[in-house]
């Protein structure tokens, strides 16, 4: 690397002790009028010049940060995935994202072809810098006042650091080190190491970050950007119980549903108010019969969809027969129906709409999932997606990884995670 300085005017080098010059070829000195040396003791043109001193060397560490594998969504967590955390899922984004077929992604014949180019594109979504591993993408975490996250700690180690030290903003942040950074040459995983509290309101994005000291010389090497949490939005939600007479059946609350539709809010910066009716609207007649009743394989009487009429205008319909109930209209309204012939739910359309059904044989995050549906956002194995990926191989709440098992445990799989492409889509201040 060649390097060209001009001068208008004197140059004057002073220093205290020796000056030395080392070139790896030769140096080249010229005047337009005199040149001049000279030394105290005489001057040398001859010898061996010596090897110069090493450089200074940083330190060649880089600290990742990941959710816990008691993690459910608490918090607003988003990172290019490796496939390096205890999470249950966890697959790495490269391979995963890219396009279906003609065929939905949910049918046995469905083919999925990876894309680069797509891969590629969603790593824009991310702060970079460089460590010595290359290129370090920041995660996006979003946390509300009073919240905490607990995180684990990755440390990749090539050559120890004389230091390593957390920088932030200590007036909006408290941390908590469970577990100083282990240090030994490698990798190295803690375990729920920190706790970051967040004390108040900012209007632009915070980072916490990590900084290593390795011969007096300071660098990043590790970083978390906190995205601004002032505009947090309300959202009411209506929880609208249906007694299909017919069945004589009613549809209810469901397990931790609630929760983990706050939870999934929560990560885009809103406030769900969830309210329940406690008595529920009336479901009977011939035409309510006729078309969204049917009998299942053993002859037993359940809920169905129709492809002549919508469920959930009709619903609406009975519901906004009481007057009373005008003051839900603004509300999303989750009609809770006995058991279907197969559905876990369904919304109205995905985005602008505020009505949603959701039948007894459902997940716990089926709610959350059809709200979000209502609110705008695709399946992420659907091609409308902004990016498709592999059905089944994530834990965001708009994938149905919790259709499949844990090898390991055969239990049920959780969905509950979001990322900041959804979230900017259903929430426009956050950018």
């Amino acid at each position: 690397m060649g390097r060209l300085r001009i001068v208008k005017g004197k140059i004057f080098e002073v220093v205290e002790n020796d000056l030395h010059y080392y070139s790896e070829a030769s140096i080249t000195e010229s005047a337009s009028d005199v040149y001049a040396e000279q030394g105290g003791d005489g001057i040398s043109h001859s010898g061996d010049p010596g090897t110069p001193p090493p450089s200074p060397t940083l330190s060649k560490c880089a600290v990742f940060f990941r959710p816990t594998k008691e993690w459910k969504g608490e918090f607003g967590f988003d990172w290019i995935r490796v496939g390096d955390s205890k999470m249950e899922t966890d697959v790495a984004y490269n391979g995963i994202i890219g396009h279906y077929g003609d065929v939905y992604a949910t049918k046995k014949e469905a083919k999925f072809t990876a894309d680069p180019k797509k891969y590629n594109t969603i790593l824009k979504d991310y702060s970079t810098f460089s460590v010595y591993k290359g290129t370090y993408y920041v995660p996006n975490m979003t946390l509300k006042v009073g919240e905490k996250a607990t995180l684990d700690t990755i440390i990749h180690v090539g050559e120890k650091a004389d230091k390593l030290h957390y920088a932030y903003n200590t007036d909006i942040f408290e941390l908590t080190i469970i577990k100083k950074f282990t240090v030994a040459k490698g990798i190295n995983y803690d375990e729920s190491s920190l706790i970051i509290k967040c004390k108040k309101t900012f209007s632009s994005s915070e980072t916490i970050r990590v900084i290593a000291t390795k011969n007096k010389i300071t660098e990043k090497v590790g970083e978390i950007k906190v995205l601004p949490n002032d505009k947090i939005k309300d959202i009411n939600i209506l929880m609208i119980p249906v007694k299909v007479v017919k069945m004589n059946a009613t549809g209810a609350v469901k397990g931790n549903e609630k929760t983990i539709a706050v939870n999934a809010f929560n990560q885009a910066y809103f406030k769900a108010n969830i309210f329940e009716k406690s008595t529920p609207i009336i479901a009977d007649g011939f035409l309510f019969n006729l078309f969204f009743t049917t009998k299942d394989e053993k002859g037993n009487i359940v809920t169905d969809t129709s492809d002549w009429r919508s469920i959930h205008a009709t619903l609406d319909k009975i519901f906004f027969e009481d007057k009373k109930n005008e003051a839900y209209r603004e509300y999303y309204r989750v009609f809770m129906l006995p058991t279907s012939l197969g559905l876990n739910g369904i919304a109205e359309d995905v985005g602008n709409v505020k009505t949603v059904v959701a039948f007894a044989n459902r997940n716990d995050s089926s709610t959350a999932h059809e709200i979000l549906h209502a609110m705008g956002l695709y399946h992420t194995f659907d091609n409308s997606s902004p990016y498709t990926f592999k059905i089944y191989q994530t834990d965001n709440i708009m994938d149905y990884t919790h259709q499949t098992k844990n090898p390991k445990t055969k239990a049920w799989k959780s969905r509950f995670s979001t990322n900041k492409f959804q979230w900017k889509k259903i929430n426009k201040d956050i950018k």
